[in-house]
């Protein structure tokens, strides 16, 4: 009996003593990894808000009319800039260092344009005067761009723009001999289709909010108005002209990318 209860005593012995033994090793278990963080990416829908300001392009008014009471030429232009704002939403799709997307946005503008001609002759003065406003314009356009450093997109963009103009064109011309005066007058307010080229940069301030500052070049093309009326002779006169429309705009945008 004292010999087995004696082998017993030496197992548990030599159990704890191999155990010690065990827990002095080394592990080889390998050491966590650092941590990295991910990597931003562009690909997703994103919507946003945007505002800055537009400036009218340098056009002019061009007009002719039948009866050559007025010679056929460009008329003086005073303009104006105006601020912009609005909506827009798009989305990106990134490849590496490249992103594609498609942008579309709607933009309050008051961008007014004042074109005027006289005419003075030894006996009577003649005048034309057309005015076009720009109530509001909108673009739908693809966009390019390069990564070149994490969080940071540089792009070109371009495509179609449409908007709302406003023209009204007025006669008028007065004789100093009789003491006649002559008028006519028109108006057209109409959505005229055309293109924008622009460019820009945007950051990703977090994951899901991005600032962006751009530039773009508005042509929303010309269109022909007729103006008719009498001049102070009671004659009839009838005036073709067409008004262009195109102006700049620089602004800033808020993206929240879902």
């Amino acid at each position: 009996m004292k010999k087995v209860l004696l082998a017993g005593a030496a197992l548990v012995a030599l159990t704890v003593a191999g155990a010690a033994s065990a827990a002095d090793l080394p592990s080889r278990r390998a050491a966590p990894a650092p941590y990295v963080a991910p990597i931003f990416s562009w690909t997703g829908f994103y919507a946003g808000v945007n505002a800055g300001y537009a400036i009218n392009g340098e056009d002019k008014l061009k007009f002719d009319n039948s009866q050559t009471v007025l010679p056929y030429g460009n008329a003086n232009n005073t303009d104006d800039g105006s601020f912009t704002g609005g909506g827009q939403i798009g989305y990106n799709y990134q490849m590496g260092s490249v992103v594609v997307g498609i942008e579309a946005d709607i933009n309050y503008i008051s961008l007014e344009k004042d074109y005027s001609l006289t005419v003075t002759g030894t006996d009577r003065t003649q005048t034309l005067n057309s005015k076009g406003k720009t109530e509001w314009f909108g673009t739908v356009r693809p966009r390019l761009g390069f990564v070149p450093v994490d969080r940071l997109l540089v792009f070109v963009t371009g495509g179609l723009a449409y908007g709302q103009v406003k023209t009204t064109t007025t006669y008028n011309d007065f004789n100093y001999a009789t003491g006649t005066a002559g008028f006519g007058h028109s108006s057209k307010d109409d959505t005229r289709v055309g293109w924008t080229l622009g460019a820009g940069m945007e950051y990703a301030v977090t994951d899901n909010i991005t600032v962006k500052g751009e530039y773009a070049y508005v042509d929303l093309g010309d269109k022909n108005n007729t103006t008719t009326g009498v001049d102070s002779a009671g004659n009839q006169v009838l005036f073709n002209s067409k008004n262009e429309t195109n102006f700049h705009v620089i602004r800033a945008g808020l993206n929240y990318k879902f």
